[in-house]
């Protein structure tokens, strides 16, 4: 047993220096890359800025420009040694510091360095480029970028320095070795390396692995087997006896009051017989994979489906959720593409919900690629539960969605409280500025409808139309929508009315 320990602490000793020096070389690299990336973005944002005071144009999209970045601040532009305008202050006449300006003598631009604000105490990184005539400033949220850096990788530390070696981002550490990485377009380097306390424990817990490993191996493998084998067995089975089937929830326009689409929801006719929800699948069958042929399967369906439930309705739409990593799968993507164009039914109205359980950050352009390749099929793209996940103003612009879906947080709580209803206003502004339909999720009273007619939402989804259900419950709901508003409108026509709904109204 002495042996056997010794022999994987020689193992494990050089495949642990191996694996943090081959970390620390590709992460240093990887940190110096995106900041410049980041800092060439913000440069070139700046540089189209006018080079004297503003007009009302080139103020607004300056302080568009700022609003729309987590990390700047604030952006300056100074000649002659003072501030000429501001994001703040569209004319200003206040002298540069003295600090800056021995910098500029000095120091080659660009400049980049720390240093706290003298307004609110908070550290900022500066960065100032050369203009045609002048300087531009860019101040940038230096514990954001501390933050950012503190969480670029769960395990390395890291730290940028200038090249005179003063703090940029983050503080310096203590490592038993490290990598350093040099940018060749700014002044700075990336330092990533490990604590002994990291290699000590890595050695010990790689040691111990491999001590165990084969004893444990078939313990290990029994053990997978029996948590997970069942489930996916028994998905399987779901899969090949076609158990998994579409529920509709309508959605409604606000302006017409007529059901203009639905969204296709996933549930489990457990054996035919037991109707189990999503919520005791979904997350699993999404991690394993097994989505895949579950969308397909319920695609299938909806050829089918979708021109009974649109009823000659040209417009009507049937939206469907999928997952950042379901369309990085190159072969569902082209079984996807397949199914469309065997289907005539599915090249007309049909919309992918994108949902925010994923990071769509560093994904643009390949996403890009794959809505495009829909995009000529017919498909329009949604955005689901906008504001609680992953999406900024900046994805909206790169990805160009079509439809903006409000999460129902903003929704049930747009009537008690203030703060949501301000947001909720702004998503409002936001999708008209875009050119996006807008889908308010979660509808339940008819207060909330109200309020989400008042911002001119255009569609609304929720309980307070009708819950999810089958093929024929759907059918059977629309003629009873569609007939109540028709009765209603032959009895009071041109009058302002309301449409009794569930004991609730809705103003015609």
């Amino acid at each position: 047993m002495f042996q056997l320990a010794l022999l994987a602490i020689l193992i494990a000793t050089p495949i642990t220096f191996t694996y943090f020096n081959i970390r620390c070389t590709n992460l240093s690299k990887d940190i110096a890359s995106a900041l410049n990336k980041t800092l060439n973005k913000r440069i070139s944002s700046v540089l189209d800025l006018p080079e004297n005071l503003p007009d009302a144009k080139s103020m607004h999209d300056l302080v568009t420009l700022v609003l729309s970045s987590r990390s700047l601040r604030s952006v300056a532009y100074f000649q002659n040694n003072h501030y000429i305008y501001s994001d703040r202050n569209a004319s200003l006449h206040t002298p540069i510091s003295s600090s800056l300006i021995e910098r500029l003598k000095k120091d080659k631009l660009p400049l980049l360095y720390r240093k706290r604000s003298s307004l609110d105490q908070i550290d900022e990184l500066h960065l100032v480029v050369k203009g045609k005539k002048g300087f531009y400033q860019l101040f940038i949220n230096a514990p954001y970028m501390d933050d950012w850096l503190t969480n670029a990788d769960g395990y390395l530390q890291s730290y940028v320095v200038t090249n005179s070696g003063n703090i940029l981002i983050n503080h310096k550490k203590n490592y038993l070795f490290h990598k350093s990485y040099h940018s060749t377009q700014f002044p700075f380097k990336v330092i990533v390396g490990v604590k002994p306390s990291q290699v000590l424990f890595s050695i010990a817990s790689l040691s111990a692995f491999i001590f165990i490993l084969c004893i444990f191996i078939i313990l290990i493998i029994n053990y997978i087997q029996t948590n997970n084998f069942s489930f996916k067995k028994d998905i399987d089975r779901a899969i090949k006896n076609n158990e998994f089937i579409p529920y509709y929830q309508p959605i409604v326009c606000n302006k017409t009051h007529q059901i203009i689409g639905a969204e296709l929801l996933c549930r489990w006719l457990y054996r035919h017989a037991k109707l189990i929800s999503p919520k005791q699948f979904i997350t699993k069958v999404e991690s394993n994979g097994q989505i895949k042929p579950i969308t397909l399967q319920l695609l299938k369906q909806l050829s089918i489906d979708k021109p009974l439930i649109a009823h000659a309705n040209k417009d009507f739409y049937v939206s469907i959720n999928v997952t950042l990593s379901m369309l990085n799968d190159a072969r569902f993507v082209d079984d996807v593409i397949l199914l469309i164009n065997q289907n005539p039914s599915l090249q007309q109205g049909l919309v992918f919900e994108m949902t925010e359980r994923e990071n769509t950050t560093n994904a643009f352009i390949k996403l890009d690629n794959i809505m495009q390749r829909f995009r000529r099929l017919g498909v329009r793209w949604a955005l689901d539960d906008f504001g609680t996940g992953f999406s900024s103003l900046s994805s909206l612009k790169e990805l160009n969605f079509d439809i903006i879906k409000i999460d129902k947080l903003f929704v049930n709580s747009a009537d008690t409280d203030a703060v949501t209803s301000s947001i909720l206003n702004n998503i409002a502004s936001l999708g008209k500025e875009l050119q996006c339909k807008l889908v308010a999720e979660g509808v339940e009273t008819e207060t909330q409808l109200n309020t989400l007619k008042s911002l001119l939402i255009d569609y609304t989804q929720g309980f307070y139309f009708s819950a999810p259900t089958s093929r024929c419950g759907f059918i059977a709901f629309k003629i009873k929508h569609n007939e109540l508003i028709r009765k209603t409108m032959d009895k009071y026509a041109k009058r302002c009315v309301t449409l009794n709904y569930h004991n609730p109204s809705i103003d015609i």
